[in-house]
């Protein structure tokens, strides 16, 4: 096989012909690397040894570019890659990146812990949920949640900010048990929910005359 032709395109890169016929666009240093100049014999497994180093740099460059925009958990970042190169590539992208410190899932974790939890006021559960579907790993999931501490009465603060108006207009019981649910699908404890629940409706109880005995 013969480079027959190496032209530069708009880009930057390079065109390359073998055997008179477009073969690939290239990098310069891919090109340099390999040899490829009009005129040479290659072999085949050249080419392909070329056409791997010009993927690997392709998903480097990838990899760098979305994780410019926000962090990526491993497998999440991998997935990304594979929908333009083959695992095996974006396999090895991920695991550099990785030794080179751009990539750390405990750190994800613990940063998506703590939005999850005292931002999205969400329950250890979903926290946990979330993290995994984030692609983070279980172990690492449940301790990233567990470094986190929530703010003291902060589901207490939520029901009285959210659900406030749902349990002034509960009259059968039915709007604390809907406040219950909503708390529960944040991933808090059926008991944690109850009491925040209860709590808030006891601040409404003494805040309204008409619910105070003594001021009948």
């Amino acid at each position: 096989m013969t480079v027959t032709r190496i032209e530069k395109t708009e880009g930057g890169r390079w065109k390359v012909e073998v055997d008179g016929a477009y073969w690939n666009i290239l990098d310069a240093e891919i090109v340099v690397k390999y040899r490829l100049k009009p005129g040479t014999e290659v072999e085949e497994q050249t080419l392909a040894a070329a056409l791997r180093a010009a993927e690997y740099r392709r998903a480097r460059e990838r990899a760098l570019y979305l994780l410019d925009r926000r962090d990526y958990a491993s497998w999440e970042l991998e997935q990304k890659l594979v929908r333009n190169v083959s695992p095996e590539t974006a396999r090895k992208v991920v695991a550099s990146l990785r030794e080179l410190g751009l990539l750390n899932d405990g750190e994800y974790a613990r940063k998506l812990a703590r939005y999850y939890i005292l931002q999205k006021h969400q329950g250890p559960r979903r926290a946990v949920l979330e993290l995994r579907r984030r692609g983070i790993d279980a172990s690492t999931a449940v301790e990233a949640v567990e470094e986190v501490e929530p703010e003291e009465d902060a589901l207490t603060a939520l029901c009285r900010r959210k659900y406030a108006r749902v349990l002034a207009e509960d009259r059968d019981g039915k709007g604390r048990e809907k406040v219950i649910r909503a708390l529960m699908r944040l991933g808090h404890e059926y008991y944690d929910a109850a009491e925040a629940a209860d709590t808030v409706l006891e601040e409404l109880r003494q805040d309204d005359p008409a619910e105070d005995p003594a001021g009948e």
